[in-house]
């Protein structure tokens, strides 16, 4: 491991030496492993003694375990499933199709279910397995840059991000993505460029952000070698970073030839039912503050049980509040860009910035970005970093996101619409 840059944060206890480090590694695992089993009661407990929300489409289909574990099979997971169980289907740009969903969790999924014989059992399994793996290389990407207390209060700002209920089940590829994205960049720090790129390779084959973990992985190497005034220093097995745009590059490349677009992905999700096209509409967030606009009304109607506003105002309500707390997150996470710019070197702070664009400019009304900075993992360093000397401030934000993340996963497992 190369000695730490000018622009790190330095651990006030000098170089952590490799217990430490794994010593982190092993404090992630266990907060995982004690949110994980609340969550899950959690999720359970909803899912059977809570009513449902009523306009959730689709019926529960029963896979081994779906008394416990159920309530985690939901909205993209049942998308992941169809392409596990039926392969790819495009029905034409004016339907919803699996093409929208990139392969590296489903192919993930499809080799879990050769053993569990089910596809929504394996989507659970790959996504405990890798919200586990993920937390385990944070503790130690963390402690290799912070003390062990600002470490332990990274790992716990994380695990307690109110959208990580992501990385306990939930049948969507973020967790998966996480891990992979972690481990590209560790493998970058300890000098193996070529596997940072393979392991990269298996992230952008899995998420639309792909390009944000090219551009960090990139920016990391040449940082390490002195910066763009030094490109010369640059050894030719760095160049192996770039192997990382080989699962996005050949996913496109699969749908440019079986169905004629490349971008068929983004396209796909102009479609009627998801409306995220690509435009000014969507750029200018114009959806989210006619929510916003319209929230005061559909509370309103939800407290006095009616619907002046809207026949659904508990439904509208209670989305819209989703979609605000994701744009404050959104808030949160650029103003934590200079901190890990001066912490954690430029590198990190590029690829957070990546993330952030591609969250904030490909949807309407922030739907979703609440998940997508789940891939921007230093942005929860630089939070620690923040909070460590301000306790009130840190019990505050731990508790509330602690709340949160309980109320919106127990969302989640009645079918709300939230992320």
């Amino acid at each position: 491991m190369s000695q730490p840059r000018s622009n790190q944060t330095v651990p006030t206890d000098d170089a952590p030496p490799d217990v430490a480090v794994r010593s982190a590694g092993w404090f992630g695992a266990r907060a995982f492993v004690v949110v994980g089993v609340v969550l899950v009661v959690i999720v359970a407990l909803s899912t059977h003694l809570l009513d449902p929300w009523p306009g959730y489409p689709l019926q529960s289909v029963p896979f081994p375990g779906s008394w416990l574990l159920e309530g985690w099979l939901r909205y993209d997971g049942n998308w992941y499933r169809s392409i596990v169980d039926g392969g790819y289907a495009y029905g034409g740009a004016h339907a919803q199709s699996n093409v929208a969903y990139f392969p590296g969790y489903p192919i993930a999924m499809w080799l879990v279910a050769q053993v569990v014989r089910n596809a929504a059992l394996a989507g659970v399994v790959v996504t405990l397995v890798s919200g586990l793996g993920a937390m385990v290389l944070f503790g130690r990407w963390a402690r290799l840059r912070l003390d062990d207390r600002t470490t332990r209060l990274a790992v716990l700002l994380l695990v307690l991000y109110p959208f990580a209920w992501y990385l306990f089940g939930a049948v969507y590829a973020d967790a998966f993505y996480l891990v992979a994205a972690i481990g590209a960049f560790l493998l970058v720090e300890g000098g193996h460029p070529v596997l940072a790129g393979l392991v990269g390779a298996v992230a952008t084959a899995s998420r639309p952000i792909g390009p944000a973990l090219v551009l960090g992985l990139v920016l990391v190497v040449v940082e390490r070698r002195g910066g763009f005034r030094h490109l010369r220093a640059l050894r030719r097995s760095d160049f192996g970073v770039l192997l990382s745009v080989v699962g996005m590059v050949a996913w496109s490349t699969y749908q440019g030839i079986r169905w004629g677009d490349p971008l068929l992905f983004s396209r796909i999700e102009g479609a009627p039912g998801w409306n995220q096209g690509f435009g000014p509409t969507t750029w200018f967030k114009v959806t989210f503050f006619w929510r916003l606009g319209k929230l005061p009304g559909w509370l309103s109607d939800a407290i006095h049980h009616t619907n002046q506003q809207s026949p659904r105002p508990w439904t509208e309500s209670t989305l819209t509040l989703s979609l605000l707390l994701q744009a404050l997150c959104l808030v949160a996470a650029c103003l934590l860009v200079r901190t890990i710019w001066r912490r954690f070197g430029w590198g990190y702070a590029g690829y957070v910035l990546g993330v952030i664009a591609i969250g904030a400019i490909g949807t309407k009304d922030f739907l979703s970005v609440g998940r997508y900075l789940l891939a921007a993992f230093p942005l929860f360093a630089a939070a620690a970093v923040v909070l460590v000397d301000r306790p009130r401030m840190r019990l505050a934000a731990l508790v509330g996101s602690a709340g949160l993340l309980a109320l919106l996963a127990s969302g989640y497992a009645r079918g709300y619409y939230l992320a």
